[in-house]
């Protein structure tokens, strides 16, 4: 089913508010949600509401708490998310980060004690909207071992990167540092459909395509070795020096098993203090035509970009609607009867 962007944003601003959630917070949480699934991103967009609500009514998740930047000094800050919805936690960062890099040139917001902040593209292209360089990463709980190891001990740790351009979306890089996210997996054994035998091992340690069998062992991180060190690097700028939960003490948001106590940071660089911004987006874009024009290989179409197939498909949903399935559908739908809303999607 296809519905227009503001509809979905509108029906998941209901639902949040329905349960307690402030609608400033709400709003936020909304475009977080709403904008991964308009990138095809669906395992991180709507359907988090289902662990969202679980936590709420659990008391699991802070709704009447608000985040705070609770150091700052020059070009770094400390932001509190209180158990907090994550996205609310991230989005203060990145504006605390964006705020003080125009300032100082470089700026870095660390965060502690939040919940799952959604796609990590979202904060990064904030700062490539402003004409900045945008990185970010966060922790999460554990489903990477280390190589040849069973245990998993180290989250999937995504990162992300954006660059501003002369088109209206950004260069943008957002990535786990496992072969996969583990919201994929989760998403394809709620569809059930296989995943690739490359995405995780089963617990018998065999690579696996069953994602059920795939959430019982420990994921496949990036180039083996090379994507724990990532995760690791992560894990201590996130989590370590930040002062929240790491390593095996992060829990996962999608059981309620306890506070997550997700860490994260937030980097913006203001190009202005080494080239013109102007100048920076303009070579930017010489650059990404540059590299893409190349011969390509036997039965190859198109090469892609970092990032363009989810600009494409975000620009194709803004202009034609967002693609979701009879599930999430339904659920949203269970969700505005339950919040007390006569609206129905479809």
């Amino acid at each position: 089913m296809k519905l227009t962007y503001d509809t979905l944003f509108d029906a998941v601003v209901t639902i949040l508010t329905g349960n307690g959630v402030r609608e400033d917070a709400a709003r936020v949480m909304a475009e977080s949600l709403v904008r991964a699934n308009a990138r095809g991103i669906h395992s991180h967009g709507v359907k988090y509401l289902k662990m969202i609500t679980a936590r709420i009514k659990a008391g699991m998740m802070e709704i009447s708490q608000q985040p705070a930047v609770i150091q700052a000094s020059r070009g770094i800050s400390l932001v509190d998310g209180k158990n907090g919805p994550g996205q609310v936690a991230a989005n203060l960062a990145m504006e605390q980060t964006l705020e003080r890099a125009a300032e100082y040139g470089i700026a870095m917001t660390l965060v502690r004690n939040t919940n799952n902040i959604g796609f990590l593209s979202f904060y990064s292209m904030m700062a490539a909207s402003r004409d900045m360089i945008g990185i970010c990463a966060c922790n999460a709980a554990s489903s990477i071992s280390l190589w040849g190891g069973m245990e998993p001990v180290l989250g999937s740790n995504p990162i992300s990167l954006a660059f501003p351009t002369d088109g209206e979306l950004p260069l943008v890089m957002d990535l786990s540092v496992s072969n996969v996210a583990r919201g994929k997996i989760r998403e394809a054994d709620r569809l059930g459909n296989k995943i690739p035998p490359t995405w995780a091992f089963g617990p018998d340690g065999q690579p696996t395509e069953d994602p059920a069998e795939a959430l019982k062992g420990v994921l496949m991180p990036i180039g083996g070795p090379k994507g724990v060190a990532l995760a690791i690097a992560v894990d201590i700028l996130a989590g370590v020096l930040s002062g929240s939960k790491y390593s095996r003490d992060v829990k996962t948001f999608h059981k309620l098993t306890g506070e997550t106590g997700v860490g994260a940071f937030f980097i913006a660089i203001d190009p202005k203090e080494f080239i013109a911004p102007s100048l920076l987006k303009t070579l930017l874009s010489e650059y990404m035509g540059n590299i893409k024009n190349i011969e390509k290989a036997e039965n190859v179409d198109q090469l892609y970009l970092p990032g363009e197939i989810e600009n494409g498909k975000e620009a194709a949903s803004r202009e034609a609607g967002i693609d979701l399935d009879a599930g999430t559908v339904e659920m949203m739908n269970e969700f505005l009867a339950e919040a007390g809303s006569d609206v129905r999607l479809g």
